[in-house]
């Protein structure tokens, strides 16, 4: 039976900016965009901005084998409050790591069901699995991408690939015609910088933790991964850079003809290193926050359109993971799925900066990159109903009962948000509502 829906009187974001027009959703699907007025059943958008809804491309869900840390139900329930439809979760943090086709099919037939928002799953490549290519060529059918470390990753079972192993890493997803993502810092230096930090008299522990992973460590890994996707073709993506010294290289990769992409994430973004050192744990993260006047410089990097996306790295865990009594103990990861787009919005428009540069961020250019952009990230016709509703009038705050994901604690808590998130949609199906919740219901689809 066909269904029809209409999403009216809102200022709508398109292809030409924002306009006032009305959605019209059959079976799920925008089926047009109109000025005349609806007939049937309405979600009346008034004083709300209408976007496309979010595209979350780096997430730790942590299931199956974590869930005491996250889970996908609290997490996709998580994502859904912030307005996000859409996650990728990455192959690592949930038990077993994602490093081998029956990993990957035994997760995708353990998270049937469980997921509010649609999703899609990464594979890992590690020093341990690149030698296998038959295992690799058969999990590429079945993943949006693959992830792989060059350093530590902090997760028994996903090892880190060596200069040699990034090497058959970025042949193996160049024949296979699939991106490879890298989480950028030079493990040598990292490693060496590490002893020489930890346990130096006399230092700040948070301030020797900040020393430990300078900004050098990325400039290297990145210009080393740039260097390796130049001579093999390769499509890479480099996630959560912290710098704009970092962006640079990799803008001018691009401008010689490299496949990158860039993502940073909201914490890079919100907090700096002088936060870190007077909240420790709960700001934890690798690479670590840098000084505000990189900050400063990775908003001029969003300005000049450098940066292509952003993703939240929510990196969740227990509670007595971060109440350690050494920071270098500590579990090194943000909650924060639930506040990014609050955060970024927030911030984009005390400094002025149009949505119309922020929005792409976390839509059209994650779904272009991934090849799902004949299904995500626009509100057009023929894509998804993926939607979110907006208020500019009304605040939010970040109060910890109002926390969707599992373990209730964020950076982010008791901050104030200029906006709110009045209903986010799902293929047509309101999946949240600030006044009535997240539905019981689990509409998520793998991709």
């Amino acid at each position: 039976m066909t269904k029809e829906l209409w999403v009216k009187n809102g200022l709508v974001f398109t292809e030409e900016g924002f306009r006032e027009v009305n959605i019209k959703i059959m079976d799920g699907k925008i089926d047009s965009l109109e000025k005349a007025e609806p007939i049937g059943e309405c979600i009346d958008a008034a004083g709300c901005l209408v976007v496309p809804g979010f595209i979350d491309s780096h997430v730790h869900f942590n299931d199956p084998g974590r869930t005491d840390w996250e889970g996908v139900e609290t997490g996709s329930r998580a994502a859904a409050m912030g307005g996000t439809t859409t996650i990728f979760d990455m192959p690592l943090n949930c038990s077993p790591s994602i490093t081998s086709l029956q990993n990957l099919l035994e997760k995708k037939e353990y998270l049937r069901g469980l997921s509010h928002v649609d999703y899609a799953l990464w594979g890992g490549m590690t020093e341990t699995n690149l030698d296998k290519r038959s295992d690799l060529g058969q999990m590429s059918k079945g993943i949006i991408a693959w992830k792989a470390f060059m350093s530590e990753s902090g997760i028994d079972d996903f090892q880190f690939v060596s200069p040699d192993g990034l090497t058959k890493g970025m042949q193996a997803a160049k024949e296979q015609n699939k991106i490879l993502a890298l989480h950028a810092e030079w493990d040598e230096e990292i490693t060496r910088l590490t002893a020489f930090y930890q346990y130096r008299a006399g230092m700040d522990e948070r301030r020797a933790f900040l020393a430990s992973r300078p900004i050098a460590a990325e400039e290297k890994a990145v210009s080393f991964c740039l260097e390796l996707a130049a001579k093999y073709g390769t499509a890479i993506h480099i996630v959560h850079i912290s710098s704009a010294k970092v962006a640079f290289l990799i803008e001018q990769a691009k401008k010689s003809g490299v496949n990158v992409t860039v993502e940073t994430c909201p914490h890079y973004l919100i907090f700096d290193e002088e936060d870190f050192i007077q909240k420790g744990a709960i700001l934890k993260c690798a690479p670590p926050l840098r000084s505000k006047d990189d900050v400063e410089g990775l908003w001029d990097c969003i300005k000049n359109g450098m940066i292509d996306t952003i993703g939240s790295d929510h990196s969740p865990c227990l509670a007595s993971m971060k109440s350690t009594t050494s920071i270098w103990e500590a579990w090194g990861g943000i909650q924060g799925v639930q506040f990014t787009w609050l955060a970024l919005m927030d911030e984009a428009l005390k400094r002025k900066i149009d949505l119309k540069r922020i929005l792409p961020l976390g839509a059209f250019n994650v779904a272009e990159r991934f090849g799902i952009a004949a299904r995500k990230g626009r509100i057009c016709p023929g894509l998804d109903a993926d939607l979110v509703l907006i208020r500019l009038n009304e605040t939010t705050i970040a109060d910890k009962k109002s926390f969707g994901f599992r373990n209730p604690f964020s950076p982010y808590e008791n901050r104030e948000f200029s906006l709110k998130i009045k209903k986010t949609i799902l293929r047509g199906k309101v999946i949240y509502d600030d006044q009535k919740g997240v539905t019981k219901e689990k509409f998520g689809l793998c991709l």
